[in-house]
């Protein structure tokens, strides 16, 4: 093990000296040594040591080279999270650059109040917060979420592996687009396109392989005849192939309905060449040629892409070939691949420069509390991204905007004042509506006003861009201010008497300070602000300060928790129901049954307390127990089943059933459980290629009926696998 671990680290400082020959890499070498110290005895889900993961992260970031203090956090970026070293010895060690990214890529603590959509969505949040100060961030974000996809085939679960891929064609290849980083965006969507539709993605393969020594053949030919005109004509350049990368292929099949062969940019070649005006001097020559194909030539020289792409496209037929050409400068092609990591640009104190669009991210955000609506924002914010519209101002300027965007969208690119006077818009000479949709080329005017009122509540639901919804959103909010301070304030004060509790008591000891920067608010009045017009959960903010002030107290006693269940008890009266669990000897209380582990009479079951809630019951190897940090570890007291035969209780559990996809397998399952008597609460069916799988919620008695159901419904024919569901 120890010579694939030095191997590993080997390639890491030969990737770095590739492009840093001379510089010293003692940096690299402390964040080695403290991760491999950490993880020394963990292991990942393929059995390999634990350390190669963040090595390898470090090698990723060392591909696109990146700078030291980024790779040093690739190393250290999970030490915080799975070893005994704290935020405190990153930062003495290895400075606050490093402790910054560390602290950006670190999830955030779990915690029972935040459901596991709303805890995502923290996590962006914060991922976001830290980005702002430092972009790198997303850097170790990315080729931390590379690796992981690169080992996903190692994961237990294929649902886990669908919910990880699409997440990464959701957010991060489209972040990965955003920063102008080719090289790891074309990897995460091929991953994610394999582990979300397999079937598609093998046929796809299988075909592109098939046609891969025949189209290597043409392509070669019409290299070699660009090389020798180019040289004829005196210009050095340099002339290669480029592969074809399966996700954007079968995108490009979806969007223009066309079969793999009807693709011709399959044959693909990109011309690199010193400076900017031979990039149009090969553009000429091959023009001459080959006879150019209308409409496929796209000048992103003259007008950059938003993540600092440049490049000229034309397509061009040769002999009944159809084929694409990019044509860029060496410079061109360094940013092409690594994006923001081919040029930094630091400001004093080796802070990256702020990136126009995270500021905007920074901004809406602020106006969504609710998880869903988040996310889905983000998404389409992202996406969206990848599609784009250039217009140009009366005076010649260019402004880019997402495709689909109307004038409002335009009015508030151009700067929030306009919008808010907007009252009509000219495009190409001609009044329009406000909600008119804009083109490529169109020159846009705003109409303005001072006599108008301000924007209208519909225009939230005509415009495209989250940047525009927020500054239409922002304006109403700074209307009421006044009136949303005092809500929210109002809002805070009620959650914090329903646990108890006073305001001013969780934000005693500088509580506050911590709470601003957690949820990026200058002062309290913003933050009250935000819950006033539901930007924030009153709940969140305070289960948060409720968290931290509870760390200050001594750990409870069980006799404190033992009370803790009988206050909740006597308050859930209603919830009372005969569990079956005892605890200490209260007998019944509120109890809830964890969903993620479904315990069941028979199980090794542990409680954990939650304040005003009762008691959830777990199974002791449950894997939210397991990874439990210190602090919630408090909370967990002993439980154990109380058998009564006079009470006739029933648990809710998931079954996963896995087998042939034959005609009548889900009469042969119903059928069985009709005959044990099994109540059916919920039932997901489906199928992957040939197999058919099952997920049941049933009623179950205890650990026995399920033992004994389990094994007559192995015995059904065609079912391979029967097993109990955690999520």
């Amino acid at each position: 093990m120890e010579k694939i671990i030095k191997d590993t680290y080997d390639n890491l400082i030969k990737t770095i000296r590739k492009y840093r020959p001379g510089t010293s890499l003692k940096l690299i070498e402390d964040a080695f040594e403290m991760a491999h110290e950490g993880h020394i005895d963990q292991r990942r889900k393929t059995g390999e040591p634990y350390i190669l993961h963040p090595l390898s992260v470090g090698i990723i970031l060392a591909e696109i080279r990146t700078d030291l203090e980024s790779i040093a956090a690739g190393i250290l970026h999970d030490v915080i999270e799975d070893t005994d070293y704290t935020m405190d010895d990153i930062e003495a060690r290895f400075g606050d650059d490093v402790a910054l990214l560390v602290g950006g890529v670190t999830k955030i603590q779990k915690v029972a109040y935040i459901s596991k959509t709303d805890r995502q969505a923290e996590n962006y949040r914060k991922m976001f917060f830290h980005m702002s100060q430092d972009v790198r961030v997303l850097l170790v974000k990315i080729a931390d979420r590379l690796h992981n996809m690169r080992t996903l085939g190692g994961h237990s679960s294929e649902e886990k592996q669908k919910q990880i891929a699409q997440e990464t064609l959701d957010i991060y290849a489209p972040l990965a687009h955003r920063l102008g980083i080719a090289k790891l965006r074309y990897e995460l969507e091929d991953l994610g396109f394999k582990y979300t539709n397999r079937k598609l993605y093998d046929e796809l393969k299988i075909k592109i392989e098939i046609k891969q020594s025949e189209r290597q053949k043409i392509v070669e030919e019409l290299m070699e005849e660009i090389r020798q005109r180019l040289r004829e004509d005196g210009i050095l350049a340099r002339v290669e192939g480029r592969a074809k990368r399966f996700y954007s292929t079968h995108k490009k099949m979806i969007s223009q309905n066309k079969t793999l062969e009807q693709l011709y940019d399959l044959y693909a070649i990109r011309v690199l060449v010193d400076d900017s005006t031979q990039c149009y001097e090969v553009l000429g020559r091959l023009h001459e040629m080959y006879t150019p194909i209308p409409g496929r030539f796209k000048d992103y020289i003259g007008m950059k892409k938003p993540n600092g792409y440049q490049s000229l496209h034309t397509g061009l037929m040769s002999d009944g070939v159809l084929f694409e050409v990019q044509i860029r400068t060496l410079e061109m092609h360094a940013v092409a691949e690594y994006g923001i990591a081919a040029h930094w640009r630091y400001k004093e104190g080796g802070k990256a420069a702020k990136d126009k669009w995270l500021q905007e991210i920074m901004d809406w955000q602020r106006t969504m509390s609710d998880g869903d609506e988040y996310l889905d924002a983000l998404k389409m914010d992202l996406n969206a991204f990848q599609e784009h519209i250039y217009c140009f101002t009366p005076r010649g300027e260019i402004v880019q905007l997402i495709s689909g965007s109307c004038a409002i969208d335009y009015a508030y690119a151009i700067h929030s004042a306009v919008g808010n006077r907007m009252t009509g818009a000219r495009v190409n000479g001609k009044i329009v509506p406000v909600d008119h949709i804009l083109n490529t080329g169109d020159q846009v005017e705003i109409i303005t006003s001072q006599n108008t009122k301000g924007p209208s509540r519909e225009w939230l639901r005509i415009v495209k861009s989250n940047t525009a919804r927020t500054k239409i959103t922002q304006w109403f909010n700074k209307e009421s201010r006044g009136e949303n301070i005092k809500k929210g304030r109002e809002a805070l004060e009620q959650a914090a008497k329903d646990e108890n509790i006073t305001v001013d008591e969780l934000l005693a000891d500088k509580r506050d300070i911590d709470l601003l920067e957690r949820f990026n608010c200058k002062d309290m009045e913003q933050l009250y602000a935000m819950i006033g017009v539901g930007g924030l959960k009153e709940k969140i903010v305070v289960h948060h300060l409720l968290r931290e002030y509870e760390k200050t107290l001594p750990p409870p006693t069980d006799e404190e928790l033992i009370q803790n269940l009988i206050d909740t008890g006597e308050r859930l009266e209603k919830h009372k129901l005969g569990s079956g669990i005892v605890v200490k000897g209260i007998g019944d209380t509120a109890v809830r049954f964890a969903r993620c582990c479904g315990p069941l009479p028979g199980d090794e079951i542990l409680g954990f307390v939650t304040r005003g809630r009762g008691l959830t019951v777990h199974r002791s190897d449950c894997v939210n127990i397991l990874h439990m940090d210190e602090f919630d570890r408090r909370r967990l007291i002993e439980a154990q089943w109380q058998t009564d035969p006079k009470k006739e209780l029933s648990y809710h559990t998931e079954m996963r059933i896995m087998g042939d996809d034959r005609d009548g397998l889900l009469a042969d399952i119903s059928r069985i459980l009709s005959e044990e008597k099994i109540k059916i609460r919920t039932m997901n069916a489906r199928t992957v290629q040939s197999e058919a799988v099952f997920v049941i919620g049933m009623e179950i008695s205890d650990g026995e009926q399920l033992t004994a159901l389990t094994k007559k419904l192995r015995n059904v024919q065609g079912v391979a696998d029967v097993a109990r569901v955690s999520s």
